[in-house]
């Protein structure tokens, strides 16, 4: 399950994109700088292709989740093990029903688990309760809209333009003044 979150939170990857990619989608290519970088490529909405770049934590996470499932670390070409490997079925691909009701599962767990802690964790249980799988892919496409240019987080979601992507950014009135000042200058003033 932690494959799956990580996919969702740092991929932003769609429940429809988990389910109908495979382990052969991971792929590795060097950088300018020689260094050995990992890309997924997704089929996604509207049969669109689109590489994301699989980060350090991701490909620890998917050769973690392969080794528990006794496969080799890290993926190869043409291998058709999908994204999220079933506790019961071997190599079918799980549904998308399958991976909304895993993922609303574990925030279940969650909410119970904040609850444990005392009634000052109510609200917050009551959110958690309220997530869902596509919750993830927003939280990323924030997460990503406040520490990365907007294009890139358009292409790491697959959104075919950047007015989808917008609506990920949640600046907070302060810090969009500050850095308004601080960087939309006219030059008009006089010293």
């Amino acid at each position: 399950m932690r494959a799956a979150k990580r996919c969702g939170i740092f991929g932003g990857l769609r429940i429809s994109e988990v389910c109908n990619n495979s382990m052969g989608d991971f792929y590795w290519r060097r950088s300018a700088d020689r260094r050995e970088r990992w890309w997924l490529e997704i089929r996604g909405k509207g049969e669109r292709t689109r590489g994301i770049p699989a980060t350090d934590e991701l490909v620890s996470e998917l050769m973690r989740y392969r080794k528990a499932h006794e496969l080799s670390p890290l993926p190869r070409e043409g291998d058709i093990l999908p994204l999220l490997v079933p506790l019961i079925g071997g190599a079918r691909p799980m549904g998308r029903s399958g991976v909304h009701e895993l993922v609303k599962n574990i925030f279940r767990k969650t909410a119970v688990r904040l609850r444990a802690r005392g009634p000052d964790h109510e609200a917050a249980a009551a959110h958690v309760e309220q997530a869902s799988a596509h919750w993830m892919r927003h939280t990323a496409g924030t997460h990503q809209s406040d520490n990365m240019d907007l294009k890139v987080v358009r292409d790491n979601l697959g959104h075919a333009n950047i007015a989808t992507t917008s609506i990920y950014i949640h600046t907070e009135g302060d810090k969009r003044h500050d850095q308004t000042s601080s960087l939309h200058k006219l030059g008009w003033l006089a010293p």
